[in-house]
């Protein structure tokens, strides 16, 4: 049992601080279907900062994908992208799969499945998956005179909006009629290719973009995701936050024992980790 308790610990140990990321493949089993075609693909960087507790930031870096069709957009890690598919290869070869390593495992749906809403995906540790399913509400803008930026080629202007709990500061290209952007951002004359809170604790930077024309699917993957509110996903990543183990027990029962009886509370396990999700409670 405290083998098995150790092993549990430092699959914590190993988890991202940002979001999640699962461990046994789950993800691949899930019922997908197709939600739209890809017209237009953007490449961004998020820059985030998880800790801002600590004097320095400590900042990650995660390569981030925005799959822009017809009517849905759909917004995701492109290292989990590249982890399912990597493992949806070994499973179909009957091989071991991969652990996952991606440090961000949520993903943004606009339009789907419902028309007119946001649905945002997220995993706590393959083992619960959440879908929120709220109705679209687009930051109201403020545009910055006299603001201007190149950005890939294209000259963007900046505008303002407080949105979600934080300041968002916005580029955008006119010559780039798409009304899309990162994560939740949308609702400017053009396509956002920069954009970042106030506080700079999370900054999306585009790296490239490119049409698309040989009907590549946007795919859904939450048909299995649990439907919560967004109060109730943000007790889910407070409980677990607050205490992994502990979190894990739960789903866990009786085999989270060490040799002497104790349980996982009343070890010296890791507890109240930093966590600094993007969309914070108005």
């Amino acid at each position: 049992m405290k083998k098995c308790l150790i092993s549990i610990m430092a699959v914590v140990s190993l988890l991202p601080t940002c979001a999640l990321a699962g461990t046994d493949g789950f993800r691949n089993t899930m019922r997908q279907e197709v939600c739209d075609t890809v017209r237009y693909m953007v490449a961004y960087d998020m820059t985030y900062v998880n800790d801002t507790t600590k004097a320095e930031w400590e900042r990650k870096t995660e390569p981030m994908r925005l799959e822009i069709g017809d009517k849905s957009t759909k917004f995701y890690s492109y290292t989990a992208y590249l982890e399912d598919s990597l493992n949806a290869k070994r499973e179909a070869r009957g091989e071991q799969l991969a652990t996952y390593t991606a440090d961000v495992t949520w993903q943004v749906y606009r339009n789907y499945p419902k028309e007119g809403s946001f649905t945002f995906l997220d995993d706590l540790i393959a083992m619960n998956y959440y879908a929120v399913t709220e109705p679209m509400k687009s930051p109201e803008w403020t545009p910055v005179a006299d603001s201007t930026a190149t950005i890939l080629g294209n000259e963007c202007h900046l505008a303002t909006a407080w949105y979600k709990g934080r300041w968002w500061f916005a580029w955008y290209a006119d010559d780039v009629p798409i009304d899309a952007g990162p994560w939740k951002l949308c609702g400017l004359p053009g396509l956002i290719l920069r954009a970042y809170d106030g506080g700079r604790q999370y900054v999306f930077e585009a790296t490239a973009m490119r049409q698309v024309a040989d009907g590549t699917p946007i795919m859904y993957q939450g048909l299995d995701y649990e439907p919560v509110t967004f109060d109730q996903l943000m007790t889910q990543y407070e409980r677990y936050y607050a205490d992994p183990i502990g979190y894990l027990a739960l789903f866990t029962p009786g085999m989270m024992t060490a040799d002497d009886g104790k349980s996982a509370s009343e070890l010296n396990t890791p507890k109240n980790l930093p966590f600094n999700p993007i969309e914070l409670a108005e």
